[in-house]
């Protein structure tokens, strides 16, 4: 059995790779068609391998395309403007290292939690859901203020104001369907907008330094990763928080905006996730990820062996893929600074909007363009791209508090 799940680890690694590197493309987009050819599996437990094993790789390798080229996926797309300020100083692979680093220790750190807290996660679930509302509305609050001056705090409020209408128009509306809605949203706020961008003010790569050296604290790191653990923990026991909104809580509460810093943090809370939708499917019987929802399907009661065996998988593939992705994460630079930074901008801008069409039709390409013309209205009113998040904060409180339903009545939605 340990050799055969070595070799659908690798299996899923390999899938995982190009998964990663492709702008637009998840997990969760080919996880039909995986569940679909699962008669050629041996065995439940091969296919959840191969499948956890791909997920795991998608998350360290999806950085690099975020990073290097602005094009983020769903998980990635607060790591943009962090990744491409440290790019644009020469230290792209420094931030590829950051990363890396939140992902395996935020991997350890939540071993560690688990094994002391996992019995109280569905007495944590019980007394936290009813007050989300309320650290969300704080965090909204604490970001609108961070910007001091008077214009720029009604901006960055009109702006999480307009974001937020759009992700309630888009997501509570038969527009997109609701697992096809992210894609479009976060590609235009955080990608197209960053593009078009990058287009206009003729950027380019710069050379990227070949220093090993990474400038943050090992007390910085210790807490970034702590952070991310816990946001993690959140995002995999509580229904309507998503990774985005974690960070945007990270961020801004946990007083992680160093660029560094943030990165470590937002990388952790990936695949602290991860970790914990597999355990809170155990535990709560609540998936929590796409991949947890496929492993549900496979194997439909969990018990403690199935779930010590997928963990193990989980830190077997987030080894290699850790060492795989410092490998490319030194390589595709050295690529890309020999391209044409503009053609290869409007090629992801190009690919990204083919991709939203083939996914999601017209109404996607709609949603898109709506949601990359506010992206491009923060730039112009001078404020930080992370307000964007609205579109999906200001939905989440309207979730929490109990006024969704309302809202989109009074809405006529």
């Amino acid at each position: 059995m340990l050799i055969e799940t070595i070799l659908f680890v690798l299996l899923g690694i390999s899938v995982g790779i190009p998964l990663g590197l492709l702008p637009g493309m998840h997990i969760n987009n080919i996880l039909p068609l995986i569940i679909s050819l699962s008669f050629l599996f041996s065995s439940s437990y091969n296919l959840v391998v191969f499948i956890i094993s791909i997920a795991v790789t998608q998350i360290f390798i999806s950085f690099i395309p975020s990073i290097f080229l602005g094009a983020p996926d769903e998980n990635t797309a607060m790591s943009v403007l962090p990744g491409h300020r440290l790019l644009f100083e020469g230290k792209g692979y420094e931030a590829i290292k950051l990363t890396v680093i939140g992902g395996v220790g935020s991997l350890l750190f939540s071993l560690v939690f688990l094994s002391i807290f996992a019995g109280a996660f569905a007495w944590i679930y019980d007394i936290s859901r009813p007050y989300i509302h309320f650290v969300i509305l704080s965090a909204v609050v604490i970001m609108v203020l961070m910007e001091k001056k008077l214009r720029r705090i009604a901006s960055a409020a009109f702006i999480i104001f307009l974001s937020g209408m759009l992700g309630i128009f888009t997501l509570n509306s038969s527009i997109l369907p609701s697992d096809k809605a992210l894609f479009p949203l976060l590609s235009g706020l955080f990608g197209l907008s960053n593009l078009i961008l990058s287009v206009s003010q003729k950027s380019k790569i710069p050379s990227q330094l070949e220093d090993n050296s990474i400038n943050i604290s090992s007390k910085e790191i210790y807490k970034s990763i702590f952070l991310g653990t816990v946001a993690g923990l959140v995002v995999g026991l509580l229904p309507a928080i998503g990774v985005s909104q974690a960070a945007t809580m990270v961020q801004f509460v946990g007083g992680g905006g160093e660029a560094r810093s943030f990165l470590v943090s937002l990388s952790g809370i990936n695949v602290a996730n991860e970790l914990f939708s597999v355990v809170s499917l155990y535990l709560l019987g609540n998936p929590r990820s796409g991949a947890s929802v496929a492993i549900q399907k496979v194997l439909t009661e969990l018990t403690f062996f199935d779930v010590t065996y997928i963990v193990g998988t989980i830190c077997l593939t987030a080894g290699i893929a850790a060492i795989l992705t410092l490998f490319l994460g030194k390589k595709i630079p050295k690529l890309l600074e020999k391209l044409d930074y503009k053609k290869i901008s409007i090629s992801i801008v190009v690919f990204m909007s083919s991709m939203v069409f083939l996914l999601s039709g017209v109404q996607g390409l709609l949603v898109l363009f709506t949601s990359t013309f506010i992206g491009l209205l923060c730039a112009y009113l001078e404020i930080r791209r992370s307000h964007c998040m609205g579109v999906l904060l200001i939905p989440s409180i309207l979730f929490f508090s109990g006024l969704g339903p309302l809202t989109v009545t009074i809405l006529g939605i």
